[in-house]
């Protein structure tokens, strides 16, 4: 219980004094009709408290007494109105919002002590990275992945003051030494040890291998969880611990709780279907328990009876010896229990109130051992002069091996094999002199780099390959890091690499076309030579577009045309659905397996789609059905149009109609949409798109996905 000094007052009695319980007011006058145990005049009484009886002559000591005899007397006469008061649930009549308008809040569901230690231990993504100085260097822990788990180890408002402290630090170098030992930077030098993701500096500048990490954390033991709704307004548990809901309406809740003092609560209101409501607010009021009030009683009879044998003491500082002890006493007789009383506003009245209360937090600590450096192993390191402000190479140890020359180093991507990005001055001497930047690459055994004739490396890949630019807008070339070779020159521009082909198209210009594309293995080996307007790879196939874009051919990734001369490709493989061809010389269409050879699928039409889940579209003489994969006319030529078959249907428009169906594969009709206005229908798919006029409504449209279900409505 909490004794505020200077004065000892349990509660502060004012002239009115407002105590909210449960929706209801309740006001307590200090009134001259009620009678006291025992009444002081004004100036019988010295105003004041414990702390500074022994400097008081002895007369105002015995003021000083009726005033605390006076003023604890008046606090428990209020504190009984209170107590006394009974208390029932108040249910207005507003219900919940509905839910698609209202914010939700995240629900809370606490991790226990034990729940953290053991989310702790499967933990594997905890890492560092290195900076390196030419006079120490910076940690950064990356321990973002514990983020949810200290959240669920916290309240909502509160979050854990998690702390992350090195230990053991282990060097690329093979030695070792403890955190401890290492003295800071001066100006990092603090006792406070470093937080979550906080640089942490160190005065040695070797590269690390890995580091031990204790975590210092504080975590609830244990809660209790407590549901109230209007039909389960009051909640007692064994332990005395009292949960009562006074007010549910209005959009907020109105509660009186009794829980351990030191133990934390969480409120959250609950819709129906179990979501957390946006709470907007809360007003909390603590006041005495049962336990506190009888410590006070008793405390009132100890000052009555101090007064009653005042003559016994010699001096004013004997007096305040005794009442010393008697604040003592009250503090070690108050209850375990302090009482509560909230309001809680929400965007929406809650359906239940739930009470989380957790038990007092305790400290924790967990080590993992051997936390890795994102900084890899390398021969050379980059290091910064914070001084010259400029940049070089140091070693294992820390040591010089080019001394800094560069103002930036950018460091290689994985898979690049140690080529570097360097930017330097043109005149080292004028500091607004042009910046030069340059690629380059340390030789075997050798700390002097080799320029390299390309600037910017676009994609690394496995076995150390690179595409390469040469400048920006400029050519691209495949380039053998390892062997520091070119596999293929830097004369092709839009280039793409997809699994071992590099795509792309001659010039030496970006912007300017002056070649044709071509297709090459990442060995360099031509699959088909730079005559195409267009090469695109789907799967295992590539799709030829011809200079001229007259024809258009399917190849297989070793560069073999899969259709027969003077065939036309339409479309593409999909899946085991043939592929749609057409004569070049006579436009008839014919039907291709993935070997190239032509199916017996006779084609006596006009026009005809490729396949779209099993279904190809005909038309002859603009009158449009559709066949199935063995050529059967499953849909009979009686459609103004039909759009490609998604996975159950086809949206059609019927000869003589104007408005939209949706028919099956075997011409069932399914559904009728109406008047259209624009498809978005994809091939082989299921996510088409129909926008209908509204009937009846010319400004709002209807929209339907492939099975016909009404998905949107829009102006």
């Amino acid at each position: 219980m909490n004794l505020p000094q200077p004065r000892l007052r349990l509660l502060s009695i004012l002239s009115v004094t407002l105590l909210v319980v449960g929706c209801s007011s309740y006001y307590l006058f200090r009134q001259s009709n009620v009678s006291a145990s025992e009444y002081f005049a004004a100036e019988d009484m010295n105003e004041g408290g414990v702390e500074d009886i022994g400097t008081l002559a002895l007369p105002d000591v015995e003021k000083r007494l009726n005033f605390l005899i006076n003023d604890t007397d008046e606090t428990l006469r209020s504190l009984e109105l209170v107590s006394q008061t009974e208390l029932s649930l108040k249910v207005e009549g507003t219900q919940p919002a509905g839910e698609q308008e209202l914010q939700y809040e995240e629900l809370f569901v606490p991790f226990t002590s034990a729940e953290v230690k053991t989310a702790l231990a499967s933990v594997q993504d905890i890492h560092f990275a290195q900076k390196l100085f030419a006079d120490g260097s910076e940690v950064r822990l990356e321990t973002s992945s514990l983020d949810p788990l200290w959240k669920r180890a916290a309240t909502p408002d509160e979050p854990t003051a998690e702390q992350y402290r090195p230990d053991r630090l282990r060097f690329r170098d093979g030695s070792e030494t403890l955190f401890a030992d290492i003295k800071k930077q001066p100006e990092a030098e603090s006792d406070d040890i470093p937080l979550s993701r906080d640089v942490i500096t160190l005065s040695v500048n070797k590269p690390l291998a890995s580091l031990d990490l204790t975590i210092a954390y504080r975590s609830y033991p244990a809660f209790k969880k407590v549901v109230l709704d209007k039909d389960h307004p009051k909640v007692t548990l064994g332990d005395g611990q009292q949960f009562q809901l006074t007010a549910l309406g209005d959009d907020s809740a109105s509660l009186r709780l009794s829980t351990p003092k030191a133990s934390t609560f969480v409120v959250q209101g609950l819709t129906d279907t179990g979501k957390a409501l946006y709470s907007n607010g809360n007003n909390t009021r603590s006041f005495p328990s049962e336990g506190d009030i009888d410590a006070l009683r008793d405390y009132y009879k100890a000052l009555r009876k101090t007064k009653d044998d005042l003559a016994q003491f010699k001096t004013s500082q004997a007096v305040q010896q005794r009442l010393e002890q008697l604040v003592e006493m009250l503090s070690t007789q108050a209850g375990p229990l302090k009482n509560t009383e909230a309001d809680y506003r929400f965007e929406a009245t809650p359906r239940r109130i739930v009470i989380h209360v957790l038990a007092p937090m305790e400290d924790n600590s967990a080590v993992f051992a051997g936390v890795p450096n994102l900084l890899a192993a390398q021969t050379r390191y980059i290091a910064l002069d914070r001084n010259a402000d400029l940049y070089g190479f140091i070693d294992q140890s820390g040591q010089w091996l080019i001394k800094p020359r560069w103002l930036q180093i950018q460091a290689p991507d994985q898979g690049a094999a140690q080529i570097y990005t360097l930017l330097s001055l043109k005149n080292a001497r004028d500091p607004d002199s042009e910046v030069l930047e340059q690629t380059a690459y340390f030789p075997a055994g050798s700390n002097k780099p080799v320029n390299l004739p390309f600037e910017l490396i676009s994609q690394a890949m496995d076995n150390g390959l690179l595409l390469v630019e040469r400048e920006t807008n400029g050519p691209y070339g495949l380039y053998d890091a390892k062997h520091h070779r070119f596999i293929l020159p830097m004369k092709f521009v839009n280039p793409t690499v997809i699994g071992n082909l590099f795509i792309a198209r001659l010039g030496t210009k970006t912007y300017a076309t002056e070649g044709h594309y071509g297709a090459y293995t990442l060995a360099g080996k031509e699959i088909l030579p730079a005559q195409f307007s267009a090469i695109e790879q789907s799967g295992d196939l590539l799709y030829t577009t011809s200079a001229d874009q007259s024809r258009r051919d399917v190849h297989d990734l070793q560069g073999k045309r899969i259709n027969l001369q003077g065939y036309n490709v339409i479309g593409r493989f999909f899946g085991e659905q043939p592929l749609l061809v057409q004569d070049a010389k006579n436009k008839t269409f014919a039907f291709i397996n993935r070997q190239g050879a032509l199916l017996p699928i006779k084609l006596p039409y006009d026009e005809v789609e490729p396949f779209s889940n099993g279904m190809a579209v005909v038309g002859r003489d603009s009158s449009y059905g559709a066949i199935d994969l063995a050529g059967k006319l499953q849909i009979p030529l009686e459609y103004n149009q039909i759009s490609a078959f998604q996975s159950r249907y086809a949206a059609a428009v019927r000869e003589g109609d104007s408005g939209l169906v949706l028919i099956s594969q075997n011409n069932t009709l399914v559904k009728k949409l109406g008047s259209y206005t624009s498809l978005k229908v994809p091939d082989n798919g299921n996510e088409a798109r129909y926008y209908v006029r509204a009937p009846g409504n010319s400004d709002e449209y209807l929209v339907y996905d492939a099975d016909g279900n009404l998905v949107e409505k829009e102006q």
